[in-house]
């Protein structure tokens, strides 16, 4: 079994940024953790303070951490707690020297952990660690929560429109794009894109979704939120949080995107025959489940799944009515609203 309850050969470098606060009232800086080979930026924003820091568990593969921090969500989530935004193995601004072979789903789950490990030894072992997975994020912290005993290293889980289970995510997606196509159309709403939305999924043999076909559920799911969006479903987000420059970063926006497009590829095939959904039933600690209503990407079909499989006393599932694939984004105070809510219950 993996030694995911050691720091041992874990080494931490800490930077500091701009502000740093002797008393962690708000704060800002940025440690790197290493792990199996990977050197990844942390970058430690808001009141850690507070006993409480969520770690934000970014979209892709292929995303970063400190694109999760552009939004009104994240500004008042951070007056109230601390948050730790992680670039992954492979993705954003991390770095390192190890084998292709070591790009695997089980050894970013030892980095997360290292990751959880190094939040309780730089800030006390008392403080409190909330994971907050959205989309790829939701398939890695479901990995976590599911691997040995490692989601007592945590005091709360909260799956944001998480891809826990491909195989099901797919076939979920084919069926809402029939649904909502019918209903767009009976409306009268962007009637020809959402009858070639029809004919398409009416082709596709579910019981054999190929990797072709998953590209295209990704992409159509994109031009339907966008449709939806149009036609006042979706509510538009609103302008806020912290912007990362294009070049002056901290995150390098074009080496972040091609690192990105490296690691997707070397963990597609692994990731796309992902399926925890049963496995869930291990989960016994706190845990949130948000979803946009019209999430095309992640449809709620595996939000309901999680909810009903999951063996937590304390859960609770929350579908926003006017949301896509982000409803942080979306209905950003309402989701804060549910976020803070339930680490308050912790």
């Amino acid at each position: 079994m993996r030694l995911f309850y050691l720091i041992t050969g874990m080494v931490i470098f800490t930077f500091f940024g701009c502000k740093k606060s002797t008393d962690l009232t708000q704060i800002e800086e940025t440690i790197y953790v290493r792990s199996t080979g990977a050197d990844m930026p942390v970058y430690l924003r808001g009141r850690v303070g507070s006993g409480i820091v969520i770690l934000l568990v970014h979209g892709g593969p292929g995303g970063n951490g400190l694109e999760y921090r552009a939004g009104k969500y994240s500004e008042e989530i951070e007056k109230k707690y601390g948050v730790a935004y992680w670039d992954q193995r492979g993705q954003g601004m991390s770095q390192g020297t190890y084998k292709k072979a070591e790009v695997t789903v089980d050894n970013m789950v030892f980095d997360m952990n290292a990751v959880v490990n190094t939040i309780k030894l730089k800030y006390g072992s008392a403080t409190k660690v909330i994971a907050l997975g959205h989309s790829w994020g939701g398939t890695l912290t479901a990995k976590y929560m599911v691997t040995d005993d490692l989601q007592y290293n945590l005091d709360g889980w909260i799956e944001a429109d998480g891809a826990h289970d491909i195989p099901r995510l797919n076939k979920a997606a084919i069926e809402k794009f029939k649904s909502e196509a019918k209903t767009q159309i009976a409306l009268g709403n962007n009637t020809s894109n959402w009858e070639g939305i029809l004919i398409w999924a009416n082709a596709i043999d579910t019981s054999n979704i190929t990797n072709e076909n998953g590209g295209d559920i990704n992409k159509k799911a994109r031009e339907a939120e966008g449709w939806l969006l149009e036609d006042n479903f979706i509510q538009a987000g609103e302008e806020g949080g912290v912007k990362n420059s294009l070049l002056f970063g901290p995150t390098n926006l074009l080496t972040s995107t091609v690192t990105g497009m490296q690691m997707s590829s070397l963990l597609y095939s692994e990731v796309e025959e992902v399926a925890l959904t049963n496995a869930l039933k291990k989960v016994t600690i706190p845990t949130l489940i948000l979803w946009g209503k019209y999430d095309f990407v992640v449809p709620p079909a595996l939000a309901y799944d999680a909810f009903n499989t999951i063996s937590s006393a304390n859960k609770k599932i929350v579908i926003f009515e006017k949301s896509g694939h982000s409803p942080m984004d979306n209905e950003w105070e309402a989701f804060t609203k549910e976020v803070t809510t339930f680490i308050k219950a912790l």
